[in-house]
């Protein structure tokens, strides 16, 4: 099994969203990858550093017995390769089309990236801590607030509904996704989410689709501060 995925060509069929079209040219190799690719292995040896463009990667570990544990979910901007020894922390797996960026002369071990590195080990570093908290404290229903708002700052794409305090994201994460991310059962996320509906805090007609309709109060339940 290879450390380190080939990246998918860009004849690849256009994703499901307008997002991807719009990507910028960068001095950087970009790659399109396809739904469910695995870029790196956990415990594979590793020499660079990858940056998301567009879509969502999940960083995940896995137990011997076949358990998956998702640490983190990567949107647009973040960075991914970090390594321990050389060798991959987590396993990078895309969750949707994603358009992938090896950054230009980027081995891990140059520091050539600066302050870039710097500002997303540190953004790594509280995220592990507030999801260390989570796992360790938070009830389920905390739990599955802090998942949506999380992914809500990621992900939300505003329209006219904005000035109105509504937005809407494409949820990328099953629920046995979810499930693997936030220490639940694959049930208790969806009653979870069903509850959240019928409290009118958010809406889903269909199950990739998400709207907030109450942000305030869902941060509220997720014991999180309102951005300002």
């Amino acid at each position: 099994m290879p450390d380190t995925i080939t990246f998918a060509e860009t004849t690849l069929p256009p994703p499901p969203s307008a997002a991807f079209a719009t990507a910028k040219p960068s001095p950087n190799r970009q790659r399109l990858v396809g739904e469910h690719a695995t870029l790196l292995f956990q415990g594979g040896r590793n020499r660079h550093l990858y940056r998301v463009v567009d879509g969502c990667v999940a960083l995940s570990q896995l137990l011997d017995d076949g358990r998956r544990q998702i640490t983190d979910v990567l949107g647009p901007g973040r960075l991914f390769g970090f390594t321990h020894d050389g060798r991959n922390i987590a396993t990078a797996e895309t969750l949707t089309f994603a358009r992938i960026e090896t950054l230009a002369g980027g081995q891990v071990e140059d520091g050539d990236h600066g302050p870039d590195v710097a500002a997303e080990l540190k953004a790594t570093l509280h995220r592990m801590q507030a999801h260390a908290t989570l796992l360790g404290r938070k009830t389920a229903t905390e739990k599955v607030a802090t998942g949506l708002i999380d992914l809500a700052d990621q992900f939300a794409w505003r329209g006219r509904a904005a000035s109105r305090n509504l937005f809407s994201f494409n949820l990328y994460l099953s629920r046995a996704d979810l499930a693997d991310w936030l220490g639940l059962t694959v049930e208790t996320v969806s009653r979870c989410l069903n509850r959240f509906k019928r409290d009118g805090l958010i809406d889903f007609n269909h199950p990739k689709t998400v709207r907030i309709l109450d942000e305030q109060q869902l941060r509220a339940l997720a014991g999180l501060a309102r951005r300002d």
